[in-house]
């Protein structure tokens, strides 16, 4: 059959082992994608645009958003969504789990040699690749050097779960209260002082905060030692 090759262990496969390593090495990139495409979407790019609400506690309020990376992700979504669908289609294998970006790639990493087995799998590299390209595109926005965060995006943000790399990265986009909350200031308030404690352990073994607490216990802190 056209498209499939024979390995070792005589096994039918349409995408070749090698084809599987290059493959899961690339959807194992993709949690790293996600945290920085939910940096970008919540961020007021100057190039975003958009009519997401949110509501801030009293009134509801306009949430300027980054419309190319909301779309970008939704795009690599209904891709691994695909994928997921098809084998499981092919192979009689039902999904169990969210439709999250993330599960979604672990899934496809965890049964790629079902993947591998069913026809069509040699474009799934190209298709996911090409997705995930357009997420990279979406995110490579320059940050501005001085901005001003509005109660809006703030309000979103502190919403977020992220992890300690993220929020990071992500209170350097925000600047405002969040200037100075780099990745060693947050572990000082987890581990050392104590502020802030993670809402929950991820699948890779990192702990998970709520954006928003960790901005006030950093504000707090701030507070306590300019007393």
């Amino acid at each position: 059959m056209e498209g499939m090759v024979v390995t070792e262990e005589n096994c039918f496969y349409f995408l070749s082992v090698d084809g599987q390593r290059t493959l899961v090495s690339l959807l194992r990139e993709i949690p790293a994608l996600v945290d920085d495409l939910a940096i970008t979407i919540c961020r007021q790019d100057r190039t975003g645009k958009g009519g997401m609400r949110i509501s801030s506690g009293s009134d509801e309020q306009p949430l300027p958003v980054n419309m190319a990376a909301s779309d970008a992700s939704d795009d690599l979504q209904n891709e691994l969504a695909g994928w997921v669908r098809h084998v499981c289609e092919t192979r009689g294998i039902e999904y169990v789990g969210s439709g999250s970006i993330i599960r979604l790639a672990r899934w496809l990493d965890r049964n790629v040699v079902s993947l591998a087995m069913t026809e069509g799998s040699d474009e799934a590299y190209c298709t996911i690749e090409r997705a995930m390209a357009k997420c990279r595109r979406a995110t490579d926005i320059p940050l501005e050097t001085e901005r001003v965060v509005d109660h809006a995006e703030m309000g979103a943000a502190r919403n977020l779960q992220l992890n300690v790399d993220t929020i990071a990265r992500l209170a350097k986009a925000l600047g405002g209260p969040c200037k100075k909350l780099t990745k060693r200031r947050i572990n000082y308030l987890s581990k050392e002082a104590h502020a802030v404690v993670p809402i929950r352990i991820s699948e890779m073994g990192k702990p998970i905060f709520l954006f928003g607490d960790v901005v006030d216990a950093h504000v707090e802190l701030l507070a306590k030692a300019s007393a």
